[in-house]
């Protein structure tokens, strides 16, 4: 009855140590990268209009990312 069962109990072992070695050999596999993969930042581009109302220098802030004005127009102290 012991002989039976070593054949088996040996092939499990040499199959369950094969599987543990596969596995760090299958963790260390690099992705590719790709150009749409790579992170950039996404901050938000803004510019600062200027007029001369009456004299005086105003100031407005407009979102070049979204396509709208941030502030309404603020008197500038020149």
């Amino acid at each position: 009855m012991k002989n039976k069962k070593r054949p088996l109990l040996l092939f499990l072992a040499a199959v369950s140590c094969l599987s543990v070695m596969a596995l760090p050999a299958a963790a260390m596999e690099i992705p590719e990268v790709s150009e749409s993969s790579i992170v950039s930042p996404q901050a938000e581009e803004v510019e600062w209009y200027y007029r001369l109302i009456n004299g005086k220098y105003q100031k407005r802030k407009w979102s070049i990312t979204y396509g709208y004005w941030l502030t309404d127009w603020i008197d500038c102290v020149v």
